[in-house]
């Protein structure tokens, strides 16, 4: 295939279009700040930024991949919020609006969304069904999906509703591993609140399987089918690390610590991939959380 990739200079991105290359996938991207991403990916075949003339490429693109998002990983100003919207809505439509107008041949679109779509739903299990919620994170994923779900035939969409990837350089894990050089684990909350994640490697798996397969189309929660509440996946780490002692920090701290962003980190919410695992049959590679996290510490 030939597939544009969005955000290509990120975390996922990077090993997205390394993972595409491998496979003798031809890799274009569309990116914020050209000459990082030359360096950092110089086998892709041609980099655009946001205000060029990318869809010229359409006569010979298979599919575009969005994973354009400013992060929601810092303290959240008024202003850094609308980063937050805009990075996410703006190049959604910009690759709508550009696809809708190009009906030669159908081009899968990939567009990322994220289960802070979902409500803090405590321990009910739920699945791609359930109605979203209310707080700020909810309100940017609803608009996120319905501004692509504005794109027409001929072309196929898929909507991937990430969880929390754990991979190597994840920001939030790293710094969950920096405090047990300290000698302890550090609890947020009560740590009785979910956690639906996925690792790094069923993420790429699946992104290429929904390009690559017909049958793919709609929206999809990319999580493993084991959600873990996040004293156990702290506890886990001290386990695969030997050090078992771990720390709390209370509800009111970590408001007081993180603002709004707080709500991030204290809501629970219990997702399984149900259409994953019912219609397309698809087995995980890392199931269970502590096989995630070996991996990736070891």
């Amino acid at each position: 295939m030939k597939v544009v990739i969005a955000g290509i200079t990120g975390g996922i991105g990077k090993r997205l279009a390394t993972y595409l290359h491998e496979k003798g996938n031809e890799i274009f991207s569309i990116t914020r700040n050209k000459e990082n991403a030359q360096l950092a990916l110089p086998f892709c075949k041609e980099h655009f930024s946001w205000n060029e003339n990318w869809e010229r490429v359409f006569p010979e693109v298979d599919a575009i991949v969005n994973l354009s998002g400013t992060s929601i990983g810092r303290r959240w100003s008024k202003k850094y919020k609308q980063q937050i919207y805009s990075s996410r809505i703006d190049t959604t439509k910009a690759i709508v609006d550009k696809l809708n107008n190009y009906t030669e041949k159908p081009i899968v679109f990939f567009s990322t969304s994220a289960i802070g779509y979902f409500p803090n739903t405590s321990d009910e299990i739920i699945n791609e069904t359930a109605s979203p919620g209310t707080s700020f994170i909810s309100r940017v994923c609803v608009d996120w999906e319905k501004t692509a779900q504005n794109l027409q035939s001929p072309h196929r969409l898929i909507i991937g509703r990430f969880g929390i990837v754990l991979k190597k350089d994840d920001l939030a894990l790293q710094r969950i591993l920096m405090s047990y050089k300290f000698g302890f684990g550090v609890v947020i909350g009560s740590g009785l609140q979910w956690i639906s994640w996925i690792h790094i490697t069923d993420l790429l798996d699946l992104i290429y399987a929904s390009l690559s397969d017909e049958s793919f189309e709609g929206i999809y929660n990319f999580v493993a089918p084991n959600p873990v509440r996040f004293r156990d996946l702290i506890s886990t780490i001290g386990k695969i690390l030997n050090k078992p002692f771990i720390l709390s920090i209370p509800d009111y701290l970590v408001k007081l610590l993180f603002g709004e962003q707080s709500e991030v980190l204290l809501s629970s919410q219990r997702i399984i991939p149900k259409r994953l695992l019912e219609e397309k049959k698809y087995k995980f590679k890392f199931e269970t959380i502590e096989d995630a996290l070996k991996e990736i510490i070891y």
